[in-house]
């Protein structure tokens, strides 16, 4: 199955029979894992499933998109893949046809992923299309923390996969918390509990996002707090107010910098990027 064509498209008999009516359902009907940027729907969503940890929901720096990310660590990893400008687009939570799964497992063995006898579909957490100069590659990524990988099952479900992506002359690869970087990780802990602590109206969004837009255009060699104190003074705020605006914006992406080799505690206004999409009134906001 090349990523472009229509999954899953017809069941056979046998993995038909074997899917619940609700994973068909999201399959057929939802066009659930199909599509490109932001027409693209994962396969799971934040609701669909328990997660250890935090969920997410944001918009993609590549698309626009809200993607779903079902930890602390996919989201690291999704933010080393979306700022790159040589990733064309990422697909989260992306099914991997039943048919090819069932085959490999039987193959080699081992039990493929069910819940109380019915059939799981498996998806790989992150699907990335590059180009580089021109040229065209794709990448999928199993993000998985490095203590999963002791155990005896997560290995196997590990093996079906990388068989799948090598049938598909895809490179697939595992990203454990080992490979994200010190300073991304100190920049996500920053921003992440900012995503939802407000919930502002369309109004709120273009007021605020302008105040602090101006300030630090006009302050370019100030350490980022000083020219939002000075937005709370003249607007008889509290002292980090306009600070918890920002980080709450930056979370929802319409503040940029090189979070992963630039922690926040050295930002001047000057290395703050500000997005095409807000300053377009092109935004996607995720409300709490």
């Amino acid at each position: 199955m090349n990523p472009k064509t229509t999954f899953l498209s017809p069941h056979t008999k046998e993995v038909t029979g074997l899917l619940e009516p609700a994973i068909l359902g999201r399959l057929k009907k939802e066009k659930r894992g199909q599509g490109f940027g932001t027409d693209y729907k994962p396969f799971l969503t934040v609701r669909d499933v328990p997660s250890k940890g935090r969920v997410h929901r944001r918009p993609a720096l590549t698309h626009n998109r809200v993607v779903h990310l079902l930890s602390d660590l996919e989201l690291a990893a999704f933010l080393l893949f979306d700022w790159q400008s040589v990733v064309t687009d990422i697909r989260e939570q992306f099914p991997l046809n039943p048919e090819t799964t069932i085959d490999i497992a039987k193959r080699l063995g081992i039990k493929h992923p069910a819940y109380k006898g019915v059939l799981q579909v498996m998806t790989t957490d992150l699907l990335v299309d590059f180009n580089f100069d021109g040229q065209h590659s794709c990448q999928a990524i199993s993000v998985k923390y490095a203590e999963s990988l002791e155990e005896e099952r997560t290995i196997e479900k590990q093996e079906l996969e990388r068989r799948y992506w090598e049938n598909e002359g895809i490179d697939w690869f595992i990203f454990t918390e080992h490979e994200v970087p010190a300073t991304l990780v100190k920049n996500i802990r920053w921003l992440a509990p900012h995503m939802h602590s407000y919930d502002l109206s369309e109004n709120e969004r273009i007021c605020v996002f302008e105040r602090i837009t101006q300030v630090l255009e006009a302050n370019v060699e100030e350490k980022l707090p000083v020219p939002l104190k000075e937005r709370d003074e003249k607007f008889g705020l509290d002292i980090g107010s306009h600070l918890q605006y920002f980080r709450h914006l930056a979370a929802q992406n319409a503040f940029q910098w090189d979070i992963h080799s630039q922690l926040h505690t050295s930002l001047k206004a000057k290395d703050i990027a500000i997005s095409d999409y807000w300053l377009a009134k092109d935004v996607t906001y995720v409300h709490a």
